[in-house]
């Protein structure tokens, strides 16, 4: 009684199993593809797909359990298992030979190609479509078997990873010619400050060669009265008031010199100019 009944529960668990998985598979979209249109230059996704396509794997398939890929793909030129492309873009194909019934392709129970086909085609300046098939193409040429998508999402993972890591690089390089020309404008600008400080140096140069000269004519030395007497002028001119008289041998301190004339201090304190051939330095 209870070995009859623990097997009809066995046979209706195992008529539900089959018919969930009937279910499951009728409920898959095989043969769907995958197209998506990407804000990024056709050159550059053309660029990133050829390195994808020639990546030696096809994802989203295996062959074995335990494993996720498929290994040992290989980049060809056309293929039989899809029809010859004639709208415009660049095709690109990628397959791997001797696959035993792949996984996440419609009804695969013998051995064939597992092939993926890359179509990219431009829309704008900065904007491209790109479309991803993947099919079975079994040996005994029964018709390919289509992907339920698995494979062209884990295949778009990959490319847009790729193009993530190349707006990384762009940004950085953008970021990087920023700084560049930042700090050509600041070595522009400390150039332009040397030049100035340069200027003003010399500026300096030159006013400290002046006070010099100015100081050694304001501080000649001593000199003494060659001739009988010679005036002491308010003025260094021969009409200008007198001061007064120097004797013969007086000494006094030169101050300042011109070229016909020197200020002079007496010794008793008396300040004026004269007559630079009337005096004699003094040792």
């Amino acid at each position: 009684m209870f070995m009859r009944q623990g097997s009809a529960i066995l046979l209706l668990a195992s008529m539900l199993v089959l018919l969930h998985s009937g279910y499951a598979r009728k409920n898959e979209h095989f043969g769907d593809g995958f197209s998506i249109d990407l804000n990024y230059p056709y050159d550059e996704v053309v660029k990133v797909v050829q390195e994808v396509a020639n990546n030696g794997t096809i994802q989203g398939t295996f062959e074995y359990k335990g494993t996720r890929d498929l290994d040992g793909a290989q980049t060809v030129k056309s293929t039989s298992a899809f029809p010859a492309w004639t709208e415009r873009g660049t095709v690109l194909y990628k397959q791997r030979p001797n696959t035993l019934a792949p996984e996440n392709f419609y009804a695969t129970g013998d051995s064939g190609t597992v092939v993926v086909r890359y179509v990219v085609q431009p829309i704008g300046p900065n904007s491209t479509r790109l479309r991803i098939d993947a099919l079975f193409d079994a040996d005994t040429h029964h018709g390919p078997h289509p992907s339920n998508g698995q494979v062209e999402n884990k295949e778009f993972e990959v490319i847009s990873s790729r193009i993530d890591d190349l707006e990384e690089q762009h940004k950085k390089q953008q970021q990087e010619a920023v700084l560049e020309q930042q700090q050509a404008k600041l070595e522009e600008l400390q150039a332009d400050l040397d030049r100035e400080n340069a200027k003003l140096n010399a500026v300096t140069a030159k006013e400290q060669e002046l006070q010099k000269q100015l100081e050694a004519r304001q501080n000649v030395g001593g000199a003494r009265v060659r001739t009988t007497s010679a005036d002491l002028k308010t003025e260094p001119y021969n009409k200008s008031k007198t001061v007064r008289a120097l004797s013969q041998g007086e000494v006094v301190t030169v101050l300042l010199r011109t070229t016909s004339w020197y200020r002079v201090q007496a010794a008793d304190g008396a300040q004026g100019w004269v007559y630079r051939l009337m005096l004699e330095a003094t040792r």
